[in-house]
Parts: C-alpha cells; structure tokens; sequence
C-alpha cells in the first residue's frame, strides 16, 4: 500500500501544470479583466506566477524531508512583484485548511493542481497559496465544486513569509469572493 501512495504521489508531482492560458493576453497586449461587484480584477494564472522559487531558509515538511534553502533570498520577478497588492482573479484548486464539511471556509491552500496532500505532490512553492476569506461568515463551497478548478478573486500578496522563523510561503490571497470555474448543466459537466 506505501508504495501504490508513493507512486501516486510522484504521477501528482510529474504531471504538468494546468494553464489558464487560452484566455491569457499576448505579451504587450492589455491584461484580461475579471470584474465582480465594480471592482476589476487583473487575470492570472499559477502558469503565469510559477519562476521555480526557493526560500531562503531550509523547510522541514509533515513527511520529514526537508528542502535545503538557497541560504540567499531569490530575487521575484519584476511582473510577479508588480501583482503584490493587486486586485487579481486565478484559477485553480481549493484545498480547506479544517474539516469543512457543513461548515463554512474561512482559510485555505489554492493550488494549480488537484491534490489532497499538498506535501505528498510535491509542488514547487510558486505553485500554491495561502488564502483567507475576508467576509468572517467564510465561503460556502460545494463538495462536488472541490474537484473542479474555481475562480478566486481578492488580494493578492507576493513575498517570502515567515512565522517563527519557519517559512509560511510565497503567495497569499485574501479572497473577496470565488466562483466555480466552470458551470454545470443539469448537474452534468
């Protein structure tokens, strides 16, 4: 059985990301805008925010592996940087940070890729986000809606966090509001 979850979680590792490119604008041309309640919101993709960072510190995982860190903080990318503090929209995977069943969710893990272990799919740390629900009642997501991409829209933010010296992460996003990426029909596609 511990080898059947190891190969799993190394077909999850190798698969490669999925993009939110069609919708992409060329390079030069005007970024896509995602508008909510009159608040434009800057289209991103995690293809578009992924320049295989590595914190600058060693970070011990759940698993017990740990990734040695550059020991030099890596610079991010001048467009990365640009989007610290952005309204944005991105698609991707939410992953509830509690037991969510019949609760709401206030905080969570959005990654580019379906996963239900963040650590055992080994993705690389500009492949995920922490994110928190500004509205205190939290987001109400369907459970069938977690394994289908969804749009996050709200703030994001864009640097190396620590707490208590352990890195937290690369990317935040204070989530405004979210909507399944793609509509069901009669609850079929």
């Amino acid at each position: 059985m511990r080898w059947i979850l190891i190969c799993v979680c190394i077909l999850l590792a190798a698969r490669p990301a999925p993009a939110w490119t069609q919708n992409q604008p060329k390079l030069g041309a005007a970024p896509l805008k995602f508008s909510r309640n009159k608040i434009d919101y800057e289209v991103v993709s995690f293809e578009s925010l992924y320049f295989d960072y590595k914190p600058p510190v060693d970070v011990e995982h759940p698993d017990g592996n740990i990734t040695k860190g550059t020991k030099v903080p890596m610079p991010i990318p001048g467009n990365i940087q640009a989007l610290n503090g952005k309204k944005v929209a991105i698609k991707g995977f939410v992953i509830p940070l509690a037991n969510s069943e019949g609760q709401s969710i206030k905080e969570f893990l959005f990654a580019d890729q379906l996963v239900s272990c963040l650590f055992c799919a080994m993705l690389g740390y500009d492949q995920w986000m922490v994110g928190t629900v500004v509205d205190p009642k939290g987001f109400q997501i369907k459970e069938d809606e977690f394994e289908e991409p969804i749009i996050i829209f709200g703030t994001l933010e864009v640097g190396p966090k620590f707490e208590d010296g352990e890195f937290i992460g690369l990317y935040r996003i204070k989530a405004d509001g979210f909507e399944p990426g793609r509509k069901k029909f009669l609850g079929v596609l």
